[in-house]
């Protein structure tokens, strides 16, 4: 599944790098990270990654397109 999850400042450049292949945009004082992940485990360790560096997770949404 791909996600969107929108964190309160900036990423450190070397935190972006141990996460894997995610793609970050900057909106205002946010950074919202596109990722995709296997599992819900995965991004389970990912939000957690991010709050160990003290960032605040202020959204995370799923990314994949409804189903018609």
């Amino acid at each position: 599944m791909r996600y969107d999850i929108r964190v309160r400042g900036r990423l450190d450049r070397a935190l972006v790098t141990a996460l894997g292949h995610i793609t970050i945009t900057a909106a205002g004082r946010d950074t919202i990270l596109h990722c995709r992940v296997p599992d819900v485990a995965a991004l389970v360790g990912i939000l957690h990654a991010l709050t160990a560096q003290g960032l605040t997770v202020r959204e995370v949404r799923t990314a994949d397109a409804e189903p018609t």
